[in-house]
Parts: structure tokens; sequence; C-alpha cells
């Protein structure tokens, strides 16, 4: 029995209540009503210590030597025999010692080779709980191998996780520390204000996403962070509308999953405009799903499928293999691109 399945946390406690409870059904089951039921009791208290041996001897020797290696025809073989040899051995015990002791003016002492008597504490008395004891162990041992199994794919996933969440800081890193060296070029008095933005940015992704989810309003203020982070790059050629509706307060979500549309909106787009260009990001809560909008300007005029985005963009790689991982009946993802923009639609549906 594994620890969970224990009386009050306590293997000795449960191992008395059990026989106590086999003991008091196996009464209740074979009484008859001839006789008073402390009568019964007495008689299958007889039986008992055959019983208690049999069992953990099937449990802990024949069991883990024999069944679970698959030896099922020599484990039942040597089975019938420790029934035979348990049923011989308590009416040695009934006759020789118990009965004279406790029953001498009700009983008679009778030969102990009766075969009929021998077969009946087989199958009556011995069998019964012997099946019963074997089926809770395969149970249990069923029960912690799917356990252990579901631990490992948690433990697999959780590692491939952290991976792909750790292929996601240098990336990110990499494209601001170049927004940062353009401007140190140019001697830009705004230089400042991205070593500052940039250290909250760094504090987020190294410290604030180490838990499994970070409040939906947290992301969201990454995402503000950032993307005043490209506008003091791109100055006014750049015009960035970033629209929240519906209630967010409360609600949770994978840290870093939006952020990578809206890196992939300025990394696709805006870097690769010479005019003017624009990005619109709509974020919004409605009816339990949480929908993500960017939109950005692009000069190509061709159009391409969801698969070739994703095939041609390691950051999208990487937010499509985490969204399978984390949510992973729960969401909706459409990339495409159209003449002259780029368009990424997510929708996760949310759990308060």
């Amino acid at each position: 029995m594994s620890r969970q399945f224990y009386v009050a946390n306590n293997r000795l406690l449960t191992h008395i209540v059990f026989w106590v409870c086999y003991l008091l059904a196996c009464t209740g089951v074979h009484a008859d009503g001839d006789e008073s039921f402390l009568r019964y009791l007495q008689y299958e208290a007889q039986w008992l210590p055959a019983a208690i041996t049999v069992v953990y001897v099937n449990l802990y020797v024949l069991y883990p030597w024999l069944f679970v290696r698959k030896h099922y025809v020599a484990y039942a073989i040597v089975t019938l025999l420790l029934l035979f040899a348990g049923s011989l051995c308590s009416r040695i015990l009934i006759e020789w010692y118990l009965e004279p002791t406790f029953f001498a003016d009700t009983t008679h002492v009778d030969d102990i080779f009766v075969w009929y008597m021998l077969f009946k504490g087989m199958l009556w008395f011995l069998s019964p709980v012997v099946l019963f004891t074997l089926l809770l162990r395969v149970f249990r041992q069923s029960y912690e191998q799917e356990q252990h199994h579901q631990e490992m794919i948690r433990e697999k996933l959780q590692a491939e996780l952290n991976f792909l969440k750790a292929q996601v800081h240098p990336h990110f890193l990499f494209n601001t520390l170049n927004n940062l060296y353009s401007l140190t070029l140019t001697a830009s008095p705004v230089a400042p204000q991205v070593v500052l933005k940039l250290s909250d940015l760094l504090s987020y992704m190294l410290y604030d996403t180490q838990s499994g989810s970070v409040p939906l309003s947290t992301e969201i203020a990454h995402i503000r962070n950032y993307i005043e982070l490209e506008q003091l790059r791109y100055g006014h050629r750049l015009d960035v509308s970033l629209n929240i509706s519906g209630d967010i307060s409360g609600q949770r979500v994978a840290p870093l999953l939006l952020i990578p549309f809206v890196e992939n909106a300025f990394k696709h787009g805006v870097s690769q405009e010479m005019d003017q260009a624009w990005i619109t990001i709509d974020i919004k809560l409605k009816e339990g799903w949480l929908i993500l909008k960017v939109e950005n300007s692009h000069a190509d005029m061709a159009e391409a499928s969801s698969a070739t985005l994703v095939k041609n963009g390691i950051g999208l790689q990487n937010i499509v293999r985490r969204l399978e991982l984390l949510y992973q009946h729960a969401h909706e993802l459409v990339l495409r691109k159209e003449s002259g923009r780029y368009i990424a639609d997510l929708r996760i549906k949310m759990y308060v």
C-alpha cells in the first residue's frame, strides 16, 4: 500500500484495521443463525493465523519473485501449495491446540488429514483473502506505475518548457541590445532611458517569470515597456496602437507568452520599412477567452501561409511549441501574411 492509502498515515494501523474487517466480514458471510455471532467469530478467528501467514508470504515473497516477473504458471502452482500448507497448518493448530484448549466441552479431536476439511480451508477460508489482497497489490502497483509515468511526463514537459523559455531570453535581449547599440552610436540622449527600461525588462524575465504563470496585467506592462523601447528607437516613423479591453483583473497567463508576437511585428515589419510603419495590438478578454491580435505593415506584397511563417521564424516555432505544451486543447493560433501586412491572431481559454 502506498502512503496515501494508509489509515491516519499509519501502516501498522492500516493492516490491523484490514484484518479486523476481514474477520468480521468472514463471520458475517459464514454465520447461518443457528449459533451466536460470537461463536462464529471465535471459529473464524481460528483461521486468522493461517490467513495472515499465507497472505504475507504471497505478497512479500511469491508476488515479487514470481508474479511480477510474469512466471504465472509457477506462481499458480506455488500459491496452491502455499494454500494447502496453510490449510494443513491451520488444521493442526485447531485440532491439536485451539479446540482442545478453548472448546473442549463442545468439540472432539478429528483426524488432521480429512481431505474435505483441508480443501474447504483452502477454498473457503484462505483463497478469498489471498485473491483479494493480490488484487489490491496489483492495483497499487498499476497506480504507482501510472503515477510514475505521469510524473516523468510532467518532468519532461517542464524541462522542455524551461528550455523554450530560456530561448526567449537571449532572443529578446539580443534585439533590445541592438536597439541600444544604435542609440549609443549617435550619442542619443534617450540612451539612459533605454538602459533603465532594459533593466526593468531583464528583472521581469529573470525573476518574475520563474513561476508557471504571471498576472495578465504584468505581462501587458511588459509589452508596454517593450513598445516604449522600440518607439525610442524608431521615433515618429513608427505608429503603434495598443488597445486593452475587458476585465483583466485576476487573470493569469504563462510568462513571456504574448511578447514574441509583438517582437515579431517589429522584427519582420517595422525594421524592414523605410517609410511610415504601423503596428496595431489588440488584447481583450471576451467570454472567457484571451484574444491577442497583432497586425503590422509590411512592404512585401506576397501572401504566405501560417505554416510557412512558423517554419521561417525560430521565435514563432518556440511560441507554437509552448502553446502546445501549456494550452494543448485551449488555444487557437492563426498566422497569416496578406498584401502589405502580417496578422497574428491568438485565442487562449482562460481559467480563473
